[in-house]
């Protein structure tokens, strides 16, 4: 009875197994992670790429730029004064010749608070608007709606403090022309049921601070 016992025990543990080695891959597909989009195809994750239309097969730089792009853009950023227009802390447009808000924004990774170098072109677009318009900013953190609202609500400020880190150290902007303030997850621009909503909601936005 007892040598019975053993080998159904065994057994047992031998159909536990092959279950077990049928099922995990099953799991594992589910699970893995899907690439990064790179419609450039060089080498650099869009999220991450500066220069997100490189002709094929052009070397690239870790910001996904090749030299000629580089050098254009440049010369570009030296000859043309951007003209932006933002919301103020008063409701209205800024300029007041303004009829709808500029889209710039700084992007982030998911959980992150990370200045990414593909977002340096509108951070420079951004400075020397600012050395053009002598006005104070409020620059605004938000995120998407994963995660408790306490994380988010600290990693919306962690994400405005960097980006005026940014402005101050890289750009030399006035520390004191930037105020920083936290949204959390509390005022999505797109849905946060799919990940390409949330990924536009984990953003850095500005507002003109009129005094």
């Amino acid at each position: 009875m007892k040598v019975m016992l053993v080998a159904m025990s065994t057994l047992s543990k031998l159909v536990l197994v092959v279950i077990s080695l049928m099922i995990c891959p099953l799991f594992a597909s589910e699970a893995q992670i899907k690439p990064w989009p790179d419609a450039d195809l060089d080498g650099v994750p869009d999220l991450k790429d500066a220069c997100a239309n490189t002709v094929n097969n052009k070397t690239v730089d870790a910001s996904g730029c090749s030299e000629n792009q580089r050098i254009l853009a440049q010369k570009h950023s030296l000859s043309v004064m951007p003209l932006l227009c933002f919301h103020s802390n008063s409701g209205e447009l800024f300029p007041r010749s303004c009829s709808e808000t500029s889209a710039i924004a700084v992007r982030f990774e998911f959980a992150k608070a990370q200045v990414l170098i593909s977002q340096q072109p509108s951070l420079q677009t951004l400075s020397r608007w600012l050395r053009a318009n002598n006005v104070p900013l409020v620059v605004v953190g938000h995120t998407d709606s994963v995660g408790e609202a306490t994380f988010n609500q600290q990693l919306s400020v962690e994400r405005a403090q960097e980006v005026k880190r940014v402005l101050v150290q890289q750009f030399g902007l006035a520390a004191n022309r930037l105020q920083i303030k936290g949204m959390g997850s509390t005022d999505p621009v797109a849905s946060n049921q799919t990940a390409h909503g949330r990924e536009i909601n984990r953003r850095v936005e500005f507002l003109v601070n009129v005094q």
